[in-house]
């Protein structure tokens, strides 16, 4: 290959990294799950590792001040795959299949009967989306609520090209 013709080709490589659209960062989406408890004394200073937080109703959530971890159980890191629905509400729900790592953190969570009925505070890009109780065994899947078409499309495109 002649040098004119390498540089060109690199130049029309260039350019097409330039324009061909946004980068992996522009279209992450930081998707977080966090163990959560509900409560009981909004008086009290919340303990060392939690923060409270004010959370508005949703179709399928009660508004609630809840008592969430400071550190997630899961992000979207931990999710392989995941298939959407549109609920009543046009929210959506998403089904995910996480990863052995997510598997693991979840067993362990589980294994603490007491906490089947805790919530789980889903935060999306620093909004708050759905505090729900785990209402059963986590294995390699799970079903998180309060998403918006546009989250859900930037996840899909994010597991796609990360």
């Amino acid at each position: 290959m002649t040098r004119p013709l390498r540089l060109t080709l690199f130049l029309m490589l260039a350019l097409g990294t330039v324009l061909g659209g946004c980068s992996s960062e522009e279209q992450a989406i930081d998707l977080n799950v966090y163990a959560a408890t509900y409560d009981t004394d909004p008086t009290a200073e919340p303990p060392e590792g939690w923060q409270r937080v004010s959370f508005e109703s949703t179709l399928r959530s009660r508004a609630a001040t809840v008592l969430v971890s400071d550190e997630p159980l899961l992000t979207g890191w931990n999710i392989v795959a995941f298939h959407a629905a549109t609920e009543a509400d046009d929210s959506r729900a998403i089904s995910i299949r996480l990863n052995a790592y997510g598997q693991g953190k979840m067993k362990s969570y589980c294994a603490d009967e007491s906490r089947l009925k805790q919530p789980l505070a889903l935060q999306v890009d620093g909004r708050w989306a759905d505090v729900s109780p785990l209402l059963s065994e986590v294995t390699d899947r799970m079903t998180l609520y309060g998403l918006t078409a546009a989250e859900v499309d930037r996840l899909e495109h994010w597991i796609e090209v990360r």
